[in-house]
């Protein structure tokens, strides 16, 4: 399954925001900014699982979810790590986020949402002739 454009450019906002909202919480400890991160996310995630279900599209919320928060613990770790090293952690552990999601997201878009099938309508059955549509063939 190949993703489309449209796909690709949902997947850079999210990384966008994902990125935006860790940035924006920075005067935080990564930890609490993770927990505040995912709680979030997880909310956004069902409202949009909503949305889609009108679209005939299933959100796998669990997998979803899952591949967020180890993104998010990561990420809290990462900036845990770099607090003594660098001026300003919270900015770079942003623009990771940003990235992972927008370069990673497409390889998992797979798991998080597909497709329902739609029942498929049984053949129509051609009428059979009537003795008078019979007639007005002839």
């Amino acid at each position: 399954m190949t993703l489309t454009s449209k796909a690709r450019i949902r997947y850079v906002v999210g990384g966008l925001l994902i990125g935006g909202f860790w940035y924006l919480n920075r005067g935080r400890t990564p930890f609490e900014e993770a927990l505040r991160t995912i709680a979030t996310f997880a909310v956004l995630m069902v409202v949009m699982k909503a949305r889609l279900k009108r679209k005939s599209v299933d959100l796998h919320l669990v997998p979803l979810l899952a591949a967020k928060a180890v993104l998010i613990a990561i990420a809290a770790l990462v900036e845990e790590g770099l607090k003594h090293s660098i001026g300003n952690p919270a900015l770079v552990v942003s623009i990771g986020l940003g990235l992972a999601v927008a370069l990673l997201g497409p390889l998992g878009d797979h798991r998080f949402f597909t497709s329902k099938k739609s029942p498929t309508p049984s053949p129509a059955r051609s009428p059979t002739p009537t003795p008078t549509t019979a007639r007005s063939i002839r």
